[in-house]
């Protein structure tokens, strides 16, 4: 064979180091690529609720390690939320598809139903109404007489303890100590649905013992022994509303749900209570304060009643504010 026409094949140095060069580079991409990689799988987000209902709110969370952005959107149109907890609610039922976008490349997204909420039934304000005497004496068994339409169950305070003394439709109860007492009926478990209603319990009166007068016989007037009549004192009623009643009565009030002359009647009339309110140093009567709160949300803090034992209330302090919408 002629050498001539012999093919030679000549590779320069450069062109091969570039080649490696090369070769080296895109295996070195490669492997930074398949490091940047994220695996997708480990992240998901929770909600707190089982069941979704319009104006609720609901707390959604994503909790990875790994996670360093977030961007919620939630498919009713609202603003785009960044952080890793957010607490959102949905104004109208529907299926709203809730997508998480996780370190700018990552997506999560699930479908939540949410259903109207159910229409509260509103309940009627029932007239109370129950029969009782206005006077009784103390030990004797009184009987109470509910008569209002509707009543379904019945919570009954005779004024002598704050805790409700029965739970039957027509109850009977022994008062066992003196004064005037304010019975409460609560129907149906609503304060709504109340009638309050005074008793006067006074003591049983004692027996005399008449003697016989002695016929036929004459006798000397130095004879007579001399008979001191002990005077009769009539008992003397004292008012024994105490600070839960007397919260309860605030209440009524402010409900419009009692007059001037029944919240007065809680009262020694002939020394009647000073009222001092929140942080005001000042006094006022009991119509300035009936007044101050009648047919106005109140919210009563606390109630203290100062007095003596066995004696009437003296001044009373309440500390309340009125409800407002703000």
């Amino acid at each position: 064979m002629n050498a001539n026409n012999q093919i030679k094949t000549h590779f320069d140095n450069k062109v091969v180091i570039t080649f490696i060069l090369v070769f080296i580079l895109s295996c070195s991409l490669l492997a930074f690529k398949k490091s940047k990689e994220v695996d997708c799988s480990v992240f998901d987000f929770e909600t707190d609720s089982a069941f979704y209902m319009v104006d609720d709110l609901i707390t959604f969370s994503e909790g990875s390690e790994k996670a360093y952005s977030w961007r919620w959107y939630f498919g009713d149109g609202t603003d785009i939320s960044y952080k890793s907890k957010v607490v959102h609610f949905f104004s109208k039922p529907g299926n709203y598809k809730v997508k998480l976008l996780v370190n700018g490349t990552c997506e999560v997204e699930k479908t939540l139903k949410v259903i109207p909420k159910p229409v509260e039934e509103i309940k009627e304000q029932l007239i109370v109404d129950f029969d009782s005497p206005v006077r009784v004496i103390q030990g004797d068994v009184v009987q109470f007489l509910d008569k209002t339409e509707g009543a379904e169950t019945w919570e009954w305070k005779f004024g002598e303890s704050s805790k409700v003394d029965s739970k039957s439709k027509n109850p009977k109860y022994k008062f066992t100590s003196l004064g005037v007492k304010t019975i409460s009926l609560v129907i149906n478990g609503d304060k709504k649905n109340r009638a309050l209603r005074d008793i006067v319990v006074v003591a049983r009166p004692v027996k005399t013992n008449t003697r016989k007068p002695v016929k036929n016989k004459i006798i000397s007037v130095d004879t007579v022994p001399k008979v001191f009549s002990e005077e009769k004192i009539a008992p003397t009623v004292i008012k024994a509303v105490n600070e839960n009643e007397l919260e309860e009565l605030l209440y009524s009030i402010s409900d419009n749900k009692i007059s001037l002359i029944n919240f007065k009647n809680q009262f020694c009339l002939d020394n009647a209570p000073k009222v001092r309110v929140n942080s005001d140093s000042r006094y006022m009567t009991l119509e300035q304060f009936y007044k101050s709160i009648k047919n106005k949300g109140i919210k009563v803090r606390e109630v203290k009643i100062y007095k003596e034992k066995d004696k009437c209330i003296e001044t009373i302090y309440v500390n309340f504010k009125y409800k407002t919408f703000f």
